[in-house]
């Protein structure tokens, strides 16, 4: 049986010692029930991870000594950044769990013109997204945690240049969806790139037009429209399928 995993942000080369977050001492203490001598699982969140023996379980904190690091599992060829239009909150805590789970880089909840979710909700789920990021990093085994970007409007997000590649998920019917994957797959492998997928009600025109205008290269994921909180999780698997990994 797998050794339980621990998010422990403070670690690093240098830690013998590190005190796990509150969340994650009441998980090991009261939920696994776990106590001193049990053999585990810690990571940054970085990249890096360690395994690790709980060395002392208090009132309010337990602390674990970091045995030996361990070679976490390989990372994506690529950093993808993934702006999802914000969902209905169970819809959007899919998205971010099955994003992380998939190797995005960073997650990053935008505004857009159909976006239906009431301002205040979307400022207020900020932490509740890094903490399925974090529960789905545990989950999957992976030792990067996606950083969760406060909310971002589109446009911001398109002008961006810090991009090698930036692309737009758009409907089958859009008139420029007939020529965005093929030319995508077959593209030189990027660095990074910015993964746009839109919101139930999907793109308005002038949003997917001034992206195409700003050099975003749409593409379509089929001739079906599916569900917003299936789209990027089909669109990253089809991003590795044509990059490799």
């Amino acid at each position: 049986m797998a050794c339980p995993r621990f998010f422990a942000p403070g670690v690093d080369v240098a830690s013998a010692l590190v005190t796990l977050p509150p969340d994650e001492a009441h998980h090991l203490t009261h939920v696994l029930r776990l106590g001193v001598g049990a053999d585990v699982v810690v990571f940054n969140g970085r990249g890096a991870e360690w395994a690790g023996r709980v060395l002392s379980v208090g009132r309010r904190e337990v602390r674990v000594e970091c045995l030996s690091s361990l070679t976490p599992l390989a990372e994506p060829p690529v950093d993808v950044t993934v702006a999802v239009g914000v969902l209905k909150a169970d819809q959007m805590d899919a998205v971010v769990r099955d994003a992380t789970m998939l190797g995005a880089w960073a997650i990053v909840p935008m505004t857009t013109d159909h976006v239906a979710v009431p301002a205040r909700a979307r400022i207020a789920a900020t932490a509740r997204w890094h903490r399925v990021a974090v529960a789905s990093a545990k989950q999957c085994r992976r030792s990067v945690v996606p950083t969760i970007d406060p909310l971002t409007p589109f446009g911001d997000l398109v002008a961006r240049e810090t991009f090698d590649l930036k692309l737009i998920c758009v409907e089958p019917g859009h008139r420029a969806a007939d020529r965005g994957w093929v030319a995508t797959a077959g593209a030189a492998r990027p660095q990074t790139a910015l993964l746009l997928v839109g919101p139930e009600g999907g793109w308005s025109e002038a949003e997917a037009d001034w992206a195409t205008r700003l050099g975003v290269r749409p593409f379509h994921l089929g001739p079906r429209t599916l569900r917003a909180e299936a789209a990027p999780t089909v669109s990253l698997t089809a991003l590795w399928t044509a990059w490799g990994w």
